[in-house]
């Protein structure tokens, strides 16, 4: 019985310092969103993407608001007040690109559906739109989070674009 208090104690001391993220002499820390293990210096876990600096809440509101057409997401990259805001910069050419390719696809089946089967674009067309509105709440939602969410092929471009 005597054994049990300072085993009791070892555990919650064991806990606390998982919960914390990392002992005092560990140069790591543990992700609040998925629990993986990173070095101290990392601003983004690298398993989900979860910020690891609180971003302030404009920034998140701009990153947000870059993916509602492409006009705010290029202004973002033109004005001179965003130049240093990393986080911002990586949403707004993220929904540029999204932009290029849904408005290339969009000029495409239009023209093609004046060549044969209209109908059959017509309905791609409506899953097409479903799919994009789709895809810009949850990028919305991900950048109000703080969360640099990568697309495939759109993130790692938009990541090395500056």
């Amino acid at each position: 019985m005597a054994e049990e208090k300072p085993r009791a104690a070892e555990l919650s001391s064991a806990i606390e310092s998982s919960a914390t993220g990392a002992n005092a002499g560990d140069a790591s820390r543990t992700c609040p969103h998925c629990a993986t293990v990173m070095p101290a210096s990392a601003a983004f876990c690298p398993a989900c993407g979860w910020s690891m600096r609180p971003l302030p809440p404009g920034d998140r509101l701009a990153a947000a608001f870059a993916y509602f057409t492409f006009v705010p997401a290029a202004a973002f990259l033109l004005l001179p007040a965003f130049r240093t805001h990393r986080f911002v910069r990586f949403h707004a050419w993220q929904s540029l690109l999204i932009w290029a390719v849904f408005l290339v696809l969009s000029v495409v089946a239009v023209i093609l559906s004046n060549i044969a089967a209209a109908m059959v674009f017509l309905l791609f067309g409506v899953l097409a739109l479903l799919a994009m509105v789709f895809l810009w709440l949850v990028l919305s939602i991900k950048a109000w989070q703080g969360e640099r969410f990568e697309l495939p092929w759109f993130g790692a471009l938009a990541a090395r674009m500056r």
